[in-house]
């Protein structure tokens, strides 16, 4: 039976791997490489250790060399295994969003691409944000000239978006070599430089362990995230399957690499108890400690002007991969009737859904106003909603496409039916863990953001159709509701879902912060 012929009845394949024209939907295909793939990884996921420096503080330097060491092989790696094997099967524009539909029908497929969605076009402000601290720290600007800085940095990014992903790729390589440079420095000038030891301490606060884990686990966690972002692109590479699982090979240890080694060697440089003043602006400030010190005790005035073109950069770089992988993922709802149709309009080449990009260009500038951490609190919960469901996407993509009957060169995960499920009761447990670790007050807030993805489903369902619209045999409306036949249930099913997560929330409290 070949992998065409285990869709179940009914079922059709809305993206095929290779139209007749070398295009997918009216988005030509480029030529990426697997190296071309690990960089623009190595962009999404990290682009650098930025961020690390917060959790030093509240958890200890030997906790956040241990979280930095051990989230590749409990984290990292499931998620990225689990992405590249969905991947090799179903190489579609959407990534994520196209799989749920595959496997769990519209309903599913909308909510996994509107946390996709939502993500990107919350998170993308923060790197805007950041660039323009950097920036106006680099060049001493004011309000205005911060903004006008901001402008600029997403114009010249949304132009490059327009013209391309082989662009977009080009800059993302160029970027990421001088990045894994700088950084591969501030190793060479910690290691030279040692005097204490990187792991003394290992917690913060001795007498809480469980506060130092809870303090600084949700950053680990998402300086390990955005590897299925690759696949929202998919249907445009050339041999996705296969060079997406090469891409990942390359990018895990290096992004790895690149956040321990840096951490490790810093630690080590600076004086004993020192730890305890690193803050996202180290080396910027003559008070506090971050990767930029090193640079400015080994280089002085001009290290630090060095680091901060390299932070300026990295953001930079961060933001450019999110627009061409952001920007799919409004269009691919679009293209199935589940979004207004105006954002699926691509320009006359093929090279880009410019709307979406475009879209995406306002929404960072708007979000760019707010305070990182907000940023990054509001756009976490969309990103754990989706790895909670990533597992089980796999697991019946498993059923439906057997192991036996794929070619023999295309990526599986190993370990047989023991691999794939650890690594979903991984990624699945991680996720759930870390999203319900948060005040009870708060997590109102995270289900309001999780229930917009149901309430904007029903709207848009109503309005365009949705998969209806292009099989309705396949598809049919139930007549009480104005929705797919077994919606009621499916909604009924994610209301469950919710209460599991408040009552878990609720246990986490009592358990762990009291």
């Amino acid at each position: 039976m070949s992998a065409k012929d285990a869709l179940p009845p009914g079922s059709e394949d809305f993206f095929p791997p290779a139209s007749p024209d070398g295009t997918v939907g009216n988005l030509r295909k480029s030529k990426i490489s697997a190296l071309g793939i690990a960089f623009m990884l190595f962009c999404l996921v990290s682009a650098g250790a930025f961020g690390i420096e917060e959790i030093i503080p509240s958890a200890g330097p030997g906790l956040t060399l241990i979280i930095l060491i051990v989230l590749p092989f409990v984290w990292a790696r499931p998620i990225s295994r689990l992405v590249a094997e969905a991947n090799a099967i179903l190489p579609r524009e959407g990534g994520i969003y196209a799989w749920a539909k595959e496997t769990f029908g519209e309903f599913w497929g909308f909510q996994a691409g509107w946390w996709t969605s939502m993500d990107t076009y919350i998170s993308s402000g923060a790197y805007i944000a950041m660039v323009g601290g950097y920036t106006s720290q680099l060049l001493s600007l004011d309000d205005a000239g911060t903004f006008g800085v901001k402008l600029l940095v997403v114009a010249s990014f949304t132009v490059i978006n327009l013209v391309g992903l082989v662009e977009v790729e080009r800059i993302s390589s160029f970027f990421s070599v001088l990045i894994i440079l700088v950084f591969g420095m501030a190793v060479v000038f910690g290691l030279v430089n040692w005097q204490t030891n990187p792991f003394d301490p290992i917690l913060a606060n001795p007498e809480a362990p469980m506060s130092c884990l809870v303090d600084s686990l949700s950053i680990g966690i998402w300086m390990y995230c955005g590897y299925e972002c690759i696949a929202a692109m998919s249907g445009e590479y050339e041999d996705s399957s296969r060079n997406v699982a090469k891409g990942f090979r390359i990018a895990l240890p290096l992004i790895a690499l690149s956040y321990v080694l840096p951490t490790l060697a810093c630690l080590a440089a600076y004086p004993a108890g020192s730890w305890t003043q690193w803050g996202i602006d180290g080396g910027f400030s003559s008070d506090v400690l971050g990767y930029g010190t090193i640079f400015s005790t080994v280089l002085g005035h001009s290290g630090v002007v060095l680091f901060l073109v390299i932070a300026i950069m990295s953001q930079c770089t961060i933001y450019n991969t999110y627009l061409a992988s952001g920007s799919r993922s409004f269009w691919v709802l679009s293209e199935d009737n589940l979004f207004p149709r105006f954002i699926r309009k691509v320009d006359r080449a093929g090279r880009s859904p410019y709307i979406g990009v475009l879209t995406i260009a306002v929404s960072s500038l708007i979000f760019s106003q707010f305070d990182f951490t907000t940023i990054i609190e509001m756009n976490i919960i969309f990103i754990l909603a989706r790895y909670m469901f990533l597992g089980f996407i796999v697991l019946k993509l498993r059923k439906m496409y057997p192991v036996q009957d794929r070619p023999a060169d295309m990526f599986v995960i190993g370990g047989g039916k023991v691999g794939v499920r650890l690594y979903s009761a991984l990624a699945f447990g991680i996720a759930t863990f870390t999203l319900c670790l948060n005040p009870v007050a708060n997590f109102f807030a995270t289900v309001a953001f999780l229930v917009s993805g149901v309430v904007a489903y029903v709207i848009f369902k109503k309005v365009y159709g949705g998969l209806t619209m292009e099989n309705p045999s396949a598809h049919p409306i139930d007549p009480k509701t104005g929705l797919a036949v077994g919606d009621t249930r499916r909604i009924g099913l994610f209301a469950l879902i919710i209460v599991g997560l408040f009552a878990l929330n609720v246990l986490m409290n009592l358990l762990f912060l009291g």
